[in-house]
């Protein structure tokens, strides 16, 4: 699943491929299988109207109109992409919009879990109440999460996924970040001192824009819009290593087990409980 970085790119992919002021003159269906229906009545809703600018909220794109605002996730597979009209549809494209530039914006999605919705502009902390920090945003008050995190009793690998605290962190990263700062994914929050916080919150940092740098994480199925993979997985410390010798020379093999439904990596040498 497309994580923060991943994300990140698409929006910047978008930016550079749709110009401010384009317009979406029409839209069409060509599947109607996505997570969730999308209403015809709210697609209209964008006819005629101006882009204004394309943005980020966690791991949500966001399409901004004067009065509107059109919300997407990529749930594990989707992607946007620049099509020219009569293209050959490819079986996964589910909706596309005609832009005032002549050009056709496709969604794709093969495993469906994406979605896609419109609200009003003035819905827009409302949709999004419940999202916690942005780990990139420069006025993150750090401080704040570590006294939030520091009263749970739940595991600080769950803690970081969990998007109502800090937002766009999964499940490759977390395991990634926590490795390089030597704390174990099986650690209660309560039992992690300030200091290992903020090595913790720097780390995240780094390694968010370490991947966005090198275009992200090709695991399976996730390109860009201009249909390239990423590189970051080749940066791999843990994720997805099991049985491999730790990178760090300290004897020990990389561990996995699951947490809360999804896969943890860790060396349990370097990362003592």
């Amino acid at each position: 699943m497309p994580e923060l970085p991943e994300v990140e790119i698409v929006c910047r992919n978008l930016r550079e491929m749709i110009p401010v002021k384009t317009k979406i003159k029409n839209w069409e269906f060509y599947r109607k299988d996505l997570r969730y229906l999308i209403p015809k009545k709210d697609l209209q809703k964008l006819i005629g109207l101006p882009l204004q600018a394309i943005s980020r909220r966690a791991k949500y794109i966001l399409f901004e109109f004067q009065e509107f605002m059109l919300i997407s996730h990529l749930g594990m597979t989707g992607s946007w992409r620049l099509e020219r009209k009569g293209w050959d549809k490819r079986t996964h494209d589910h909706l596309a919009f005609e832009l005032s530039g002549g050009r056709w914006f496709v969604y794709e999605d093969a495993r469906r879990f994406g979605f896609v919705e419109v609200i009003r502009r003035d819905d827009y902390l409302k949709r999004f109440q419940n999202l916690g920090a942005e780990p990139l945003d420069r006025d993150v008050d750090f401080s704040g999460l570590t006294e939030k995190f520091s009263k749970l009793s739940a595991p600080i690998k769950c803690a970081l996924m969990n998007q109502k605290l800090l937002v766009g962190v999964g499940n490759i990263y977390a395991s990634e970040i926590l490795f390089k700062v030597g704390v174990s994914p099986l650690r209660p929050c309560v039992q992690i001192k300030s200091q290992e916080y903020d090595k913790i919150w720097k780390e995240t940092r780094m390694t968010l824009l370490r991947s966005i740098e090198k275009g992200g994480s090709t695991i399976e199925n996730y390109r860009n819009s201009y249909g390239e993979s990423g590189n970051y997985q080749n940066e791999f410390f843990v994720y997805g290593k099991e049985g491999e010798s730790c990178h760090s020379n300290c004897g020990g093999k990389i561990r996995s087990i699951v947490q809360a439904g999804r896969s943890t990596y860790w060396c349990p040498v370097c990362q003592k409980k």
